[in-house]
C-alpha cells in the first residue's frame, strides 16, 4: 500500500498538505494543489490508514450497533436504517450480536473502546443485570470523555433511549382496540422480565387495561424469550391454565407469529376462536396468515434517526431526545370475540 508521503512527492506538496488534503481536513489549501494530490492519491491507489488518524483524532470511523439477535428482523431494519444515514459519511457500521448474553454485551463494548470507535448505538433494550450495567457506565463513560457518541434506541438502565418510541403507549393503544372490539379477557405475552423494554410494554398492557376498565388477572400474563419459540411455550401455559382469553396481545410480533403457530396446532382458530396481535410490524407480518394486526414501529427510520443524533453528539451539539411515532395496524388476525364459548380454555 502507498504511503502519503509517497503521495505528497509525487504530486510536489509537503507531507502536511497531501495529509490535510486526503483527510479533507478544514485547512485552506488552493484548488490547483488539491486536485494534484488527489490526481496522485488516485494514480497510486492510495487509501488513507483510519487506525492511524484515529491515533491523532482519539476516534476510528466505526460505528459499532449492538442487536441483541440479528436474525431478528426488527434489529435488521434498524441496522438498515443506521448503514443508510451513517455510510455515506464514511463511517464503517459494524454489527455486534449479544444473544442477550451479558458477557458478550461487556465484550462487545470493551472492544468498540480499545479500538476507539466513534459512535455506539444501542439497537436493543438493556440486560436489567447490575454488575453489566456498573461496567458498561465505566467504559461508556471513558469512550464519550473521549470524544465517542453512545446513543440507545430502547429503555435501559439510565432510562428512556435518546432516541425511540412510546413502548407502554403503543402497547395500551392494541389493547384499547381489543376492547373496542368486545374483548374483555385479552391475555399478554410479555417477553423476558431481564429488559428494560419488555417491562416497558407490561407496564402499557396493565395500562391499556386500566383505561378500558377491564380487571387485571396475572394468570393471563406470560414472560417468555422473545421469539417465536417463546410464543409457542406460552401459549401451552395459557392452555394449561385454562385462562378463558379471547384475545392474545404480544410483545413484539415474533411471538405473536410463534403463538398463531401453536394456536394452530391445537385447532384454535385466528380470528375466528381468539384473536392474536403483535408489535413491531416486522416485513413478515402484512403477508403471514392471517396477517397480523399489530403497532407498527418506524424501525428504519429509527435507525437513521439514532446515527443522525450521534452525529450531532460528535459535532459538540446537545440535541433534544426523540421521540418516533408508533401506528396502529389492524389485519386479519384481529376480530370480535366468538359469541359461543370460545377462547383459550
Amino acid at each position: 500500500m502507498s504511503s502519503i508521503t509517497e503521495v505528497a512527492r509525487l504530486a510536489g506538496v509537503s507531507v502536511a498538505t497531501a495529509s490535510r488534503v486526503v483527510s479533507a481536513a478544514d485547512y485552506p489549501v488552493s484548488a490547483a494543489t488539491r486536485e494534484r494530490v488527489l490526481d496522485a492519491a488516485r494514480e497510486l491507489d492510495y487509501v488513507p490508514n483510519a487506525l492511524a488518524r484515529g491515533l491523532l483524532t482519539r476516534r476510528v470511523p466505526v460505528v459499532g450497533v449492538i442487536v441483541h439477535d440479528i436474525t431478528d428482523p426488527y434489529f435488521s431494519e434498524v441496522v438498515r436504517g443506521v448503514e443508510d444515514a451513517a455510510s455515506p459519511t464514511g463511517h464503517l457500521v459494524i454489527t455486534c450480536s449479544s444473544e442477550r448474553d451479558p458477557d458478550r454485551e461487556r465484550s462487545y463494548v470493551r472492544l468498540l473502546r480499545s479500538m476507539r470507535a466513534a459512535v455506539v448505538i444501542f439497537a436493543g433494550s438493556g440486560l436489567a443485570d447490575p454488575d453489566l450495567e456498573a461496567e458498561l457506565a465505566r467504559h461508556l463513560g471513558a469512550m464519550r470523555a473521549e470524544g465517542a457518541a453512545v446513543v440507545h434506541l430502547s429503555p435501559h438502565a439510565g432510562g428512556e433511549p435518546e432516541v425511540g418510541v412510546d413502548n407502554a403507549a403503543g402497547i395500551a393503544t392494541m389493547v384499547a382496540a381489543l376492547a373496542e372490539l368486545g374483548h374483555r379477557r385479552i391475555a399478554f405475552l410479555a417477553g423476558p422480565r431481564s429488559l428494560h423494554v419488555a417491562r416497558a410494554r407490561l407496564a402499557g398492557y396493565r395500562a391499556g387495561l386500566e383505561a378500558a376498565g377491564l380487571e387485571a388477572d396475572e394468570r393471563l400474563v406470560v414472560s417468555t424469550s422473545f421469539d417465536r419459540e417463546g410464543g409457542a411455550l406460552a401459549v401451552d401455559e395459557l392452555l394449561a391454565a385454562h385462562a378463558g382469553a379471547t384475545a392474545i396481545a404480544c410483545a413484539n410480533d415474533l411471538l405473536a407469529l410463534g403463538a398463531m403457530t401453536r394456536l394452530r396446532e391445537h385447532g384454535v382458530r385466528v380470528p375466528d376462536d381468539v384473536s392474536v396481535a403483535g408489535f413491531d410490524d416486522i416485513s413478515v407480518a402484512a403477508i403471514t396468515a392471517p396477517s397480523l394486526s399489530t403497532v407498527r414501529l418506524p424501525l428504519r427510520e429509527l435507525g437513521a434517526h439514532g446515527w443522525s443524533f450521534a452525529e450531532r453528539l460528535l459535532r459538540g451539539d446537545a440535541p433534544a431526545r426523540e421521540t418516533l411515532p408508533t401506528t396502529l395496524v389492524m389485519r386479519g388476525s384481529t376480530a370480535a370475540p366468538p359469541t359461543a364459548p370460545g377462547g383459550l380454555r
